[in-house]
């Protein structure tokens, strides 16, 4: 691994940057880039569930953090060709790449709402992985609901809507990084959507109900405590019930003792 001298990454970075235009180019000079700082005496290392389990690089923090202020201004006044970019590094297998990827979508300036729909529609499968996923949802939902919220919500409904549990979880997921943000305005939307699968859980997501429902309580424990509250009293399922207690502990204890005495009456 190549010591980090930032008067010299920048110099590689401008380097890199002269190819924007040319996203096959860029897209091999940045694995160059990012072989010469990899360390390589992590790459099979213990795994965490916060550690993707595809091939990572192990990159400085310095590196991607230089990176990504070098390449902004390029994508701010060039986006088209930040799209063609992200495009082509998606394709590739390693982590820091993909997420080079993730950080363009983030980064683009946008007066519509398309090419991330595109994008997530083609990129978001439940095969990708769990950290990418995670990455990928953060990223796309906070732009959208930012700046697109009727995109926003037909993005998550599609997801929703899908046959595939596993594709619904996506869309379970994408609720809970909107929740995550904390100028989130939109929490009764969050409820109708999420209202239909909190009040009959399926065992292939009830994890990412448990994470979405925990997301909510801290964003707004005296709403999401009424809401379930409202789904406890209209649910006849037992896994509702299990669900609801498996995530008391993410409400104030006031808000619990509201909760079980209609759990256990």
């Amino acid at each position: 691994m190549t010591a980090v001298n930032p008067a010299r990454l920048r110099f590689q970075i401008q380097g890199l940057v002269s190819f924007f235009n040319a996203p096959v180019e860029f897209h091999q000079r940045l694995r160059d880039l990012f072989s010469l700082y990899a360390n390589y005496a992590l790459r099979f290392g213990e795994m965490t569930p916060s550690r993707p389990l595809i091939p990572m690089y192990h990159l400085p923090h310095p590196v991607k953090r230089q990176l990504i202020l070098d390449l902004k201004p390029h994508i701010e006044s060039n986006p088209e060709a930040a799209l063609l970019i992200a495009d082509q590094l998606w394709s590739d297998e390693y982590y820091e790449i993909k997420g080079t990827a993730i950080l363009i979508i983030d980064a683009l300036p946008l007066d519509d709402p398309q090419p991330i729909l595109e994008r997530l529609h083609e990129w978001l499968i439940p095969s990708l992985d769990n950290v990418l996923r995670t990455e990928l949802l953060s990223a796309a939902t906070h732009k959208l609901q930012k700046n697109f919220l009727e995109a926003w919500e037909s993005l998550i409904y599609s997801l929703l809507n899908q046959t595939d549990p596993e594709m619904v979880a996506l869309g379970i997921q994408g609720l809970s990084e909107s929740t995550k943000d904390p100028d989130f305005k939109n929490l009764p939307a969050v409820f109708r959507l999420a209202s239909p699968f909190i009040r009959n859980p399926h065992s292939a997501y009830i994890r990412d109900l448990e994470g979405l429902i925990e997301a909510m309580a801290d964003l707004s424990p005296q709403e999401t405590g009424y809401f379930i509250k409202q789904i406890l009293s209209m649910s006849t399922s037992p896994e509702t019930v299990r669900l609801v207690k498996s995530c008391l502990s993410a409400f104030p204890e006031a808000i619990q003792a509201d909760l079980k005495s209609t759990l256990y009456k």
